[in-house]
């Protein structure tokens, strides 16, 4: 209740500021009520008609007044920011359902371009697994989202959902399960929360943390957690699957779903706080520079270490994840793996709300942008899925000095003023990507 009262109050301050700002191009976003989703539509206050629309939206974050709204509409474009049927509640979320909300959105756009106009799907952190799954279904048909290797399955109810024409991911992360899967202490007991086996404690100095700084773990140490992260996922699966079937078959107390609170489920996230691991893109990739010029390296996040992840672990609030179901645990937070950082040992497709599962079964041109100054280090996280995606046309582009909020960074080594242009950058250049294809 806390956090849904916070969220409100914050989501109530925000808006007042846009509103009260002259760069956004609609001072009166319209509301529209989307099924059992909702939307506020943004249009060019000036210009031609939009014959492109944008839709942005997240599993259950409020984004009805996302940056992306304001700043795709004064370039030109219909902008559709919506909010899910799950607004701000993680434990209700049913994964499955996620595509119905994006395709009354899809269909709203679709009548308000009128023909010839063209949908983009704008896929902001887990708004890209959302973007990525709605329109893999799209393309594919349930089947994408059935087999006998997923946790859950989606329903026949996800037939003729209409494709969007594009997509694009900023910072759109791997997916809430492979976060999880990362993010999850293996020191911490499954669900009473006692301490387990030091030997594999990411706050501990004798294991390589640095509480000033950025830690430095072994490489023994490394192969060692990250095995026993997907063992201590694995067997949470296996509790709640347990447990679900005593649900449905009338053993447990309820007869629908069940709490499934879990200690430790969040900020044991290694690559959050070595700044050795994942650090840079694999491969030369494209840097737009703050000055707009764009050179290609390989490119280092910026991001500072978090050694702060050491007391958040250790809170209900931040370390808990409290509040997950059995059905919203197994729906968005579970995924199979045998190796927690190697996308070789993770059953990339056990779950439904997998990035580099569903940009498998995307055809459509992808854009997907990377900011160099990722609070959770994404950098080489969307690059994956770049790679990953089956896209003829595809782009991949780092912004310098960016953060995943899409501005410029403020605690950074180097002054934020320094990265003065990344928001504009940013929005140039996937307007212009749009524009060139659309």
């Amino acid at each position: 209740m806390q956090r849904n009262i916070l969220a409100f109050a914050i989501s109530i301050a925000f808006t007042l500021i846009v509103l009260g700002s002259r760069s956004w191009a609609q001072s009166s976003p319209t509301f529209v009520q989307l099924g059992r989703a909702k939307g506020a539509l943004y249009k060019p206050e000036s210009g031609p008609e939009p014959h492109v629309g944008i839709i942005v939206m997240h599993r259950e974050a409020n984004y009805m007044n996302h940056v992306a709204c304001g700043e795709f509409a004064k370039r030109g474009f219909m902008v559709l920011c919506m909010n899910s049927r799950f607004e701000n509640s993680e434990s209700s979320v049913r994964w499955e359902l996620i595509p119905l909300d994006v395709s009354e959105g899809v269909n709203h756009l679709k009548k308000q371009l009128g023909a010839g106009g063209k949908i983009i799907l704008y896929g902001h952190s887990g708004g890209g697994v959302t973007m990525s799954f709605y329109q893999a279904v799209a393309e594919k048909g349930p089947a994408v989202c059935q087999g006998p290797n997923k946790l859950v399955q989606c329903g026949n109810e996800l037939k003729g959902l209409t494709p969007a024409n594009g997509i694009i991911l900023s910072d759109g992360h791997p997916g809430n399960p492979i976060l999880r899967l990362r993010s999850v202490n293996p020191a911490t007991s499954d669900i009473r929360g006692g301490r387990g086996d030091p030997k594999l404690d990411p706050f501990s100095a004798n294991n390589g943390f640095n509480p000033n700084g950025s830690s430095r773990y072994s490489e023994s140490f490394k192969k060692d957690y990250f095995a026993a992260q997907s063992a201590r996922m694995n067997r949470l699966i296996d509790i709640a699957l347990g447990q679900l079937r005593r649900i449905e078959t009338g053993k447990e107390i309820y007869s629908d779903d069940g709490p499934f609170n879990i200690p430790g489920f969040d900020n044991a996230r290694l690559l959050s706080l070595d700044s050795s691991i994942r650090h840079t893109t694999l491969q030369p990739e494209k840097l737009l520079k703050n000055d707009g010029t764009v050179v290609k390296q390989v490119v280092e996040s910026i991001a500072p270490s978090r050694p702060e992840l050491a007391k958040l672990n250790r809170t209900f609030s931040e370390g808990a994840r409290g509040g997950l179901t059995v059905r919203s645990f197994l729906s968005s937070n579970a995924i199979r793996s045998t190796n927690s950082m190697d996308e070789k040992q993770i059953d990339l497709c056990s779950s439904n709300n997998s990035t580099p599962c569903m940009v498998q079964s995307v055809s459509v041109p992808l854009l997907a942008v990377a900011h160099q100054a990722s609070f959770q280090n994404l950098l080489q996280e969307v690059e994956i899925n770049y790679l990953n995606s089956k896209s003829a046309d595809k782009d991949f582009i780092v912004v310098e000095g960016s953060m995943t909020s899409i501005g410029a960074c403020t605690n950074c080594a180097i002054a934020a003023v320094e990265y003065a242009n990344a928001r504009k950058n940013f929005f140039d250049y996937t307007a212009k990507w749009i524009n060139d294809r659309f």
